[in-house]
């Protein structure tokens, strides 16, 4: 099984809206502030790009207009294409002015998540994250203390939005376990896997580019991580 994504950041999104469905223009037209206006259209961008490459429909204005994301009960994005549900399932993500998407074949549970490194306080380190988490954030030289910090964090949205129900639920839910962040160089892709208190485990992948970090997760198992192209 494998897991698509993509990215795109604010100079990709159009400067019209005739790639909106007209129920997206309404929810537009409801965002006051400029900031949520661009993150929404970017996200909703990001997302339905991806849906057009991974289903391989056409990337013209008029297409994805008829692909569309709305909330199911839980709050988590659901695709529509032409007003029926379409064969796959997604996660998004956005930081930065980048928006983030992984798509999956529908029946997988998928979750994607895109953080800013920053520094965080140590009450944030007590309060969110599991004694395994915090012995290893301890382990690690303080100059990578944040973006270890923010590794973890990023992990245990992807499972949370993996569940569906995003931060909603308690965090100290889930426990992650990232791979070679301690010798990792480049931006490559790396692996790591999230266990949930149930016993569940999520397994997938993060990678470090400046200074943003990436992860998504699935299950079951995936076995490739695959950039669509547009």
């Amino acid at each position: 099984m494998e897991i698509h994504w993509l990215a795109q950041t604010e100079s990709d999104v159009p400067f019209g809206d005739r790639w909106l469905s007209a129920n997206e223009r309404v929810r537009l037209d409801s965002l006051r502030i400029p900031k949520r206006r661009a993150d929404w259209r970017l996200g909703r961008w990001t997302a339905k790009c991806a849906t057009a490459s991974y289903l391989d429909l056409p990337l013209d204005c008029g297409t994805l207009a008829q692909v569309e994301l709305r909330p199911a009960a839980s709050g988590a994005p659901e695709i529509f294409l032409n007003g029926s549900p379409a064969p796959a399932v997604i996660s998004l993500s956005h930081s930065r002015a980048t928006g983030f998407c992984a798509i999956a074949p529908a029946g997988v549970e998928v979750g994607c998540d895109l953080e800013t490194v920053e520094p965080r306080s140590p009450a944030f380190l007590v309060d969110y994250f599991t004694d395994e988490e915090q012995l290893l954030v301890a382990r690690v030289p303080a100059a990578t203390r944040n973006h270890v910090l923010t590794l973890l964090w990023s992990a245990k949205e992807s499972a949370l939005k993996a569940l569906r129900c995003g931060l909603r639920s308690d965090t100290l839910s889930v426990n992650a376990a990232p791979a070679d962040f301690l010798r990792t160089r480049g931006e490559g892709w790396h692996r790591m896997s999230v266990a949930h208190i149930t016993g569940a485990t999520f397994h997938g992948w993060w990678r470090g580019s400046r200074d943003l970090v990436w992860t998504v997760v699935a299950g079951p198992p995936p076995l490739r991580l695959v950039a669509l192209q547009l």
